[in-house]
């Protein structure tokens, strides 16, 4: 799996996350709503260019003209190459009237980083770098845990609504708990990979985050909706897969400590951008009667 480098408690409690988060999606969408998203294609189009083509170019621009050390270097290409964060899921299933978009997307955006970012890593990274990822072990993760969950709670809707309503607030809520618990459990790693890192390396990490976030905003289309999510899924890199890239590709272990330092990064302005598009669709709506 994704996760193999984890200890056994965190890994099950992602696990869990991935799929209490995905089947309160899918609790809350019908088949008809899916098919709707999947024919805008013209979002899903700009949300794949900004994540495989806008992204890897900012990744290759900065890891070139900023001060990174070899190592922290190669893990921001890596990250750069490799959308689809499954963490956003705990922010962008937040936003009024984008959770379908928001799951559908980051299911997306992880199934076609197992087989595009390993090419895209080919062509930026330095040298004669043999790029390895386990592609079967890695689709059954997307499967098992993303695409099984999703299409679970679309079926239960569609035989019982109103059953299917209780099961994703009880999704929302339980996902929110599990999210916050594996965050403290790997506070202490977090911390220190980010003092191994350094305060410079972390800035220029910052800076990658919030540059995303604005390509996915600006990309995100007319929709107040949209963009927000976008901006999210963006910014939020698939760091355990790009911690599964540099297991099998790098002998040196040092490329993976900047990555963990990036999953700690990336928490705090999405965090804050889901804060205030929750107040402003909560201010909206109490304003709608008047």
């Amino acid at each position: 799996m994704f996760l193999l480098d984890l200890d056994l408690l965190p890994r099950i409690l992602i696990l869990l996350f991935l799929i209490t988060a995905m089947l309160g999606v899918g609790m809350q969408a019908t088949a008809g709503d899916l098919r709707s998203l999947l024919k805008s294609r013209g979002l899903l189009l700009r949300a794949l260019l900004a994540n495989f083509v806008a992204v890897p170019i900012i990744g290759l621009v900065l890891s070139r003209t900023l001060p990174f050390k070899p190592e922290a270097a190669t893990a921001l290409l890596i990250l750069a190459c490799s959308p689809g964060g499954i963490s956003a899921l705990q922010f962008t299933t937040k936003i009024k009237g984008a959770s379908l978009f928001a799951g559908t997307s980051g299911f997306l955006l992880t199934f076609v980083a197992v087989f595009l970012s390993p090419a895209l890593l080919t062509l930026i990274l330095p040298g004669e770098v043999n790029v390895v990822i386990p592609y079967g072990r890695a689709f059954l993760f997307v499967v098992i845990f993303l695409l099984l969950p999703l299409v679970a709670g679309t079926l239960v809707r569609s035989k019982a609504e109103r059953l299917a309503d209780k099961i994703a607030k009880l999704c929302v809520i339980l996902s929110a708990v599990i999210f916050f618990v594996v965050v403290i459990l790997m506070m202490g790693q977090r911390k220190e990979a980010m003092n191994v890192v350094g305060k410079e390396a972390l800035l220029y990490m910052l800076i990658f985050i919030l540059i995303s976030m604005a390509v996915g905003w600006l990309m995100g289309g007319p929709a107040k909706e949209t963009r927000p999510v976008l901006a999210t899924v963006t910014g939020m890199r698939h760091v355990a897969l790009s911690v599964l890239i540099a297991l099998h590709t790098f002998s040196d272990p040092a490329v993976q400590t900047p990555l963990l330092a990036f999953s700690a990064l990336m928490v705090p302005p999405n965090t804050l951008l889901t804060v205030y598009m929750v107040i402003r669709s909560r201010k909206a709506a109490r304003a709608s009667p008047k």
